[in-house]
């Protein structure tokens, strides 16, 4: 999972496993996901982020890889606080496949970075980066590539409601 601290957006992914090549695919697609240039990047201490091939990506990438402080979550309070969102609100549903908790959380970020949030004045997170994407035009970042639509929410509505359909409670 990956938040920008200024707009709150976030772009989250699903991997089989934490390790120093999927950490590497991820930080690939963080520089392609967002739509400014990733100047630097706070990652937890885990050993799939301080391995030398993660490390060396971030160089090779021109990015400033900086490190929570140990036995500290906090440090990085607002990815715990997602995770937190993720874990209460996404978890709890029967999904069929893999694929499709990877459709219900894409859907999921699709929602939050196009909901207003108080904390940004009332504005979305989409909304406030391409707000300032206006006015600093020279920090676009090259490499984005535009994510899902709202089109991936048809598909979170059929996940759903298959979900409801087989995990009703006992009566």
């Amino acid at each position: 999972m990956e938040n920008d601290r200024c707009s709150r957006s976030v772009h989250l992914a699903v991997y089989d496993g934490e390790n120093a090549d999927n950490s590497f695919d991820f930080l690939k697609a963080v520089k392609t996901v967002f739509p400014f240039r990733i100047t630097h990047i706070l990652t937890d201490r885990g050993s799939c982020f301080t391995a030398d091939a993660f490390e060396k990506a971030c160089q090779d990438m021109g990015i400033d890889r900086r490190r929570t402080k140990a036995y500290s979550p906090q440090t990085n309070g607002m990815v715990e606080r997602f995770n937190g969102r993720v874990t209460t609100e996404m978890l709890p549903v029967c999904v069929s496949s893999h694929k499709d908790l990877e459709i219900l959380l894409r859907g999921f970020c699709f929602a939050y970075n196009y909901r207003s949030q108080r904390v940004l004045g009332g504005v979305s997170p989409a909304k406030r980066i391409s707000s300032w994407l206006e006015k600093h035009s020279a920090s676009r970042n090259p490499d984005h590539i535009k994510q899902a639509s709202r089109d991936i929410m048809k598909q979170v509505d059929e996940i759903l409601d298959y979900a409801n359909d087989v995990s009703q409670p006992d009566s």
